[in-house]
């Protein structure tokens, strides 16, 4: 029993430095998650140098305007403003606060840095091999007790390590050098422990099927493409995202506009019945207009409550499109946001319609990815014609083992074994390469159609939204002369009824067609704004800092650069 018990430790202490040993070259999760950070920020550094022309700080750690805890209430402090949550007045909020908000607190905002960041995280992986040996390891080993019969046992150990440097390159070939050392033993003393040692090294060079045209290294090409496309994408997004953020707000302001519009109507019908119910008694005018005029009034109310409820539901949405909590008490600038945009009156346009259908051409990210989708169908079917080539490849090898168990590091050089060999394989039925290669240029043909049509599309889109802006623009116009006359016909036929010249009818007709006009002008107003801030988006002539502040660009950022490399060119580097 002593006897093994002194095994079982044995065999336990084995297995100890087993464990002790797989843990020197390793990290905890926190340097781990650091290490991603270098490799990812690294990677979309020189991404963002490269698509955009500038390298801005960008990190994927959510970081919003949180809530803070005082002595009656929670409150969530953007800036020096506090805005308090579910108790307290509304605060009002400016496009500008409301942007900055959005950038730091939005969910989808932050999904979507979080997306690009996955993107940097899997390309810097996948550049390893590529731009340095790729270094591999494991250690394994086991330990084994077995009891043969009553007064004899065996026990046994092994343990072997494994290290290799790999390193791909373009044209396919692949070199690798490696260590190995194992070791063996019966647990009965040093003179029966056995230790061996190979370095070696091993090249790999295709000559026919996937030689010599960079197809080896095509995945990582695409990689890198679609990597910088992302990150051209993304900036495009910031633009899109704080143009929608715009459109939300006075969105907002206009459902109040609204609101404020009908509790206008409303004091005016007030006075209209009023009026014709005294006139009514005084047998002025029939009890037919005293009842047009109070269901005037109830319908109006019943508007009211119904724009009320809307009003409070896009403020909702509104909150929860900028991250914050649905119980935070906020409203917008109301009516200093739009009587801002009144004054500044419409910007104008400055932009032909041929002309941004040019820019579009050379702006918009989702060009360039059909492009790139028809260069890969391209790609494919030259892919699928080297299919066809038989499998050759030349292999050269050299390895040198280890000295004497005592003196394990030691290498042997003198005593190497080099090999060269070359490995000959073709299949004499083609069927299945034929099929491929056959689909590959039906791929190809059919990506040059939706190519084509997806330009067409683009030019359409660009048409279309001019047309909606001079359309915006012309509804403006013709609006603003609309509230003025309505106006002007709302105070007559008021004074008029006054005089017996005009019924209640005509009163409420004219209340109506004023409210319905200012509500038309407001909407026409937010409506040309927003379609023109989308329309500069789209083209790329807006412009985001880092707090989500938006700004008119002088000229379009095109993605020239991006197609210069990755489109006019071969792709290899």
């Amino acid at each position: 029993m002593r006897r093994q018990a002194k095994k079982f430790c044995q065999l336990v202490g084995v297995a100890c430095v087993l464990v002790f040993l797989s843990g020197l070259g390793g990290c905890t999760p926190s340097q781990y998650a650091e290490q991603a950070d270098r490799d990812a920020y690294k990677a979309l550094s020189s991404g963002r140098e490269f698509a955009i022309g500038r390298e801005d700080s960008f990190y994927v750690t959510y970081d919003p305007f949180r809530c803070e805890p005082r002595q009656e209430y929670e409150e969530i402090l953007i800036g020096s403003k506090p805005i308090p949550l579910d108790t307290g007045e509304p605060v009002a909020l400016t496009l500008s606060e409301c942007l900055e908000i959005a950038f730091r607190n939005s969910r989808s905002f932050q999904s979507r840095k979080e997306l690009l960041y996955s993107l940097a995280l899997e390309l810097a992986n996948s550049r390893r091999s590529w731009s340095y040996p790729l270094l591999a390891g494991d250690l394994a080993g086991f330990a084994e007790h077995e009891k043969i019969n009553r007064d004899g046992e065996t026990n046994t150990g092994e343990v072997g390590s494994a290290l290799s440097l790999t390193q791909r390159f373009i044209q396919g070939g692949v070199l690798t050098l490696g260590y190995g050392l194992a070791l063996a033993t019966d647990f009965t003393g040093w003179g029966n422990t056995t230790i061996g040692s190979l370095m070696e090294a091993n090249f790999t060079q295709p000559l026919l099927q996937g030689a010599w045209r960079g197809l080896a290294y095509e995945q990582q090409y695409r990689l890198e493409r679609d990597f910088i496309l992302a990150v051209y994408d993304y900036e495009r997004f910031t633009q899109e995202f704080a143009a929608d953020i715009v459109t939300r707000y006075y969105r907002v302001l206009q459902q109040r506009d609204r609101l404020e519009n009908e509790k206008a109507n409303i004091q005016r019908l007030r006075e209209t019945l009023a009026l014709t119910r005294s006139q009514a008694k005084g047998g002025q005018v029939s009890r037919i207009q005293e009842d047009q005029a109070e269901q005037d009034l109830l319908n109006a109310e019943i508007r009211f409550e119904e724009n009320r409820q809307a009003y409070e539901n896009i403020l909702d949405r509104f909150k929860i499109t900028l991250g914050l909590p649905i119980g935070a008490r906020i409203e917008g600038d109301y009516p200093g946001g739009l009587d801002a945009l009144m004054d500044e009156g419409l910007k104008p346009i400055d932009l032909a319609e041929k002309k941004a259908i040019e820019i579009a051409l050379t702006v918009r990210p989702d060009v360039l990815t059909e492009r790139a989708a028809l260069r890969d169908a391209e790609r494919d079917v030259e892919i699928a014609a080297d299919a066809f080539l038989p499998v050759l490849d030349l292999e050269l090898g050299i390895s040198a083992a280890g000295t004497e168990p005592r003196k394990f590091w030691r290498t042997r050089f003198q005593h190497h074994t080099r090999t060269a060999s070359l490995v000959f394989d073709y299949q004499f039925d083609q069927t299945d390469n034929r099929d491929a290669y056959r689909n590959a240029m039906i791929d190809h043909e059919r990506a040059q159609r939706d190519y084509e049509e997806f330009l067409d599309n683009v030019r359409l889109d660009v048409r279309e939204s001019y047309r909606q802006l001079t359309q915006s623009r012309r509804s403006f116009e013709l609006q603003r002369r609309s509230v003025a006359i309505a106006k002007r016909r709302d105070r007559l036929a008021f004074l008029q009824q006054r005089e017996g010249q005009a019924s209640a009818r005509d009163v409420l007709e004219a209340g109506d067609a004023l409210r319905q006009a200012q509500n038309g002008l407001t909407s026409a107003l937010v409506n040309y704004t927003t379609t023109r801030l989308e329309f500069f988006a789209a083209l790329g002539l807006l412009g985001v800092d880092e707090k989500g502040q938006l700004y008119e660009r002088d000229a379009p950022f095109t993605f020239e650069r991006i197609d210069r490399r990755y489109f006019f060119e071969s792709g290899e580097e």
